[in-house]
């Protein structure tokens, strides 16, 4: 049961943060900001790949803090291999 719930917890906020990091994007293209010299379409299409990054950073650090196995997973593979 407590997989469960910590796959739907990650699951809602992993699309609250895709919905929340499109927005931004949209709203930096309508507003024709841009970054680093880029057009304010690459501008837009960079936020958004910025936060596709941020999800998954996000979600690994939420794991690794939440659960003892994906600790084990991520930073013991090779014992675990070698065992």
């Amino acid at each position: 049961m407590y997989g469960m719930m910590l796959i739907m917890i990650l699951a809602i906020t992993g699309g609250v943060i895709a919905y929340l990091g499109d927005r931004i994007g949209m709203k930096v293209g309508r507003k024709r900001l841009t970054l680093f010299g880029l057009r304010p379409k690459h501008t837009s299409i960079l936020i958004t790949i910025l936060t596709g990054v941020f999800i998954a950073t996000a979600t690994l650090v939420v794991l690794t803090f939440v659960s003892e196995d994906v600790r084990t997973a991520l930073f013991h593979m090779k014992e675990i291999q070698e065992a």
